[in-house]
């Protein structure tokens, strides 16, 4: 049985820059994790790079189309 090692070490592990538990932290290590399983898996920079694209561009979507309704509600109170 082959013992699997993270290529790199996780981050909240060997550094603690913020409180344990704390939003900071959390996010921290969630953010590690993933991009160890990107390592462990093998994943090609293409892929990872592809991920990171699709993420951001999907947000950016989601909080464009949430500012529109925004926009959408304020032009209806103003014009009342």
């Amino acid at each position: 049985m082959k013992i699997r090692v993270p290529i790199i070490p996780s981050i909240y592990t060997t550094s603690m820059d913020y409180k344990p538990y704390s939003m900071e932290w959390s996010r921290k290590r969630y953010l590690s994790e993933a991009i160890q399983q990107y390592f462990d898996t093998d994943a090609s920079v293409d892929t990872i790079l592809t991920d990171i694209v699709d993420v951001l561009e999907q947000n950016a979507e989601s909080h464009k189309s949430r500012a529109d309704k925004i926009q959408e509600v304020l032009n209806s109170i103003k014009s009342y």
